[in-house]
């Protein structure tokens, strides 16, 4: 795919979009301690984790595109970027719902027995294999791995950006069949939701492509997107149901419009925000950087909160008689999640980095040697040619790491020069 030239997220969208994503993954961890720590509270948004992952969604379609044709133009550099993205957060997580569970369980296994089986699943090998392979999704699937119910949205994240892989690097006449086999596997519960996707990728090609609107209708737009949420909040919060569950082709039909509306309330809202913060002066010189690092903990918030919350639930249960306490270690469990993001979330780049090094190195003796790309070394004299074709991919996937810090956190980043139209 070609490169966008001379287009690049201004430092204003940049950290508004971490902060989209950083509210998203508060909300569904809040939405989550409202079930299990603190039921007694009752506040809206402590009942919008749904639609949270629905932004979530629309986020990550917007970023893959726009880092897929700004930094990533091989195959390889986008694979390593997203093995080394997903890959160590999903295993920490899955260590982590093993641990808390085991713990939660010694003190109080009454507890997981009282949790509704949707929170919770006894551990088995058959689930922790679909985890790893992210195929927990597929068809109508929906295997859960202990208390790690918020991983069912990799499950379709990952199936995404297989797709977008397959559609930007595929040869050009393999690309449709390859494309018909990947929907078939996937199955129509995840083709379903693609298109939330699919939005975030247009509205990136409209932020970045496009000159922005006029103010006035940038206004307009983010006010109808406020409407056209809180509209589908009180009209059809009811009626819609977990994006996983496939109890009945009516209630899909009614969860099929339902996101997807929430989908375009999204798009709406970036668009006309990405306008005004394009025509406005730095906002967050102060902020960005406090923001920008609350959001690089947000992918691990997301998928560990839970077993940590429901391990402290069978600690005070029945929560309800020890709110100050269920406070506490809800401040705890929020704290130890940034804690665990310096394990893996925070290290992308050096897993990153010790992927391409472990990758084989064909020699001019036709023997893989392995290299070290940090340096720039390898073991053979001979198999220099090769290495530096594996430095320059390693290089790209560098870039293509940077492109999704910018596009989530970079202040520095230029204004673009753009004429406002109608």
């Amino acid at each position: 795919m070609g490169a966008i030239q001379g287009r690049k997220i201004d430092g204003n969208l940049s950290i508004y979009l971490d902060l989209l994503r950083l509210g998203a993954a508060i909300v569904v961890f809040l939405s989550h301690a409202h079930v299990f720590l603190l039921p007694s509270i009752k506040i809206g948004p402590l009942g919008w984790g749904r639609e949270a992952v629905a932004v979530f969604f629309v986020l990550s379609g917007f970023v893959i595109s726009y880092v897929g044709q700004v930094s990533e133009k091989e195959w390889r550099a986008y694979l390593v970027a997203r093995v080394a993205r997903i890959m160590p957060v999903a295993l920490l997580a899955i260590a982590v719902i093993f641990v808390a569970d085991s713990i939660g369980m010694h003190a109080n296994a009454f507890y997981y027995d009282f949790i509704n089986t949707g929170f919770f699943t006894p551990v088995s090998a058959e689930a922790a294999l679909a985890y790893v392979t992210f195929t927990n999704q597929l068809w109508f699937a929906h295997a859960v791995f202990g208390s790690g119910e918020p991983y069912w949205s990799l499950g379709f994240e990952v199936q995404y950006y297989l797709f977008f892989g397959l559609f930007a690097f595929s040869p050009r006449r393999a690309k449709v069949p390859l494309l018909f086999l990947w929907a078939a596997a996937a199955g129509p519960k995840i083709l379903m939701y693609m298109p939330l996707w699919l939005m975030g990728w247009l509205t990136m090609k409209c932020v970045i492509e496009r000159p922005p609107f006029r103010r006035t209708i940038s206004i307009a737009m983010i006010i109808a997107s406020l409407l056209l949420f809180f509209s589908l909040k009180l009209f059809a919060d009811r009626a819609a149901t977990n994006m996983y569950e496939t109890w009945s082709l009516t209630q899909e039909a009614i969860n099929f419009v339902y996101f997807n509306l929430i989908g375009v309330a999204v798009v709406l809202h970036l668009i006309g925000t990405a306008s005004l913060l394009s025509q406005a002066p730095a906002l967050f010189t102060k902020t960005g950087p406090a923001i920008k690092w609350l959001a690089g903990g947000s992918f691990t918030l997301y998928l560990v909160h839970q077993p940590l919350i429901l391990m402290f639930a069978s600690f005070l249960h029945p929560v309800e008689e020890h709110i100050a306490m269920a406070v506490a270690l809800l401040i705890v469990c929020f704290i130890l999640c940034f804690l665990l993001a310096e394990v893996a979330e925070r290290r992308k780049k050096f897993f990153a980095s010790l992927i391409v090094s472990l990758l084989p190195v064909p020699s001019q003796t036709g023997q893989k040697t392995p290299a070290n790309i940090a340096s720039g070394t390898v073991f053979e004299d001979d198999a220099a040619p090769a290495t530096s074709q594996l430095i320059r991919v390693f290089a790209e996937m560098q870039n293509a790491l940077d492109g999704e810090e910018k596009v989530a956190g970079s202040q520095d980043a230029p204004h673009r020069d753009r004429v406002s139209r109608a």
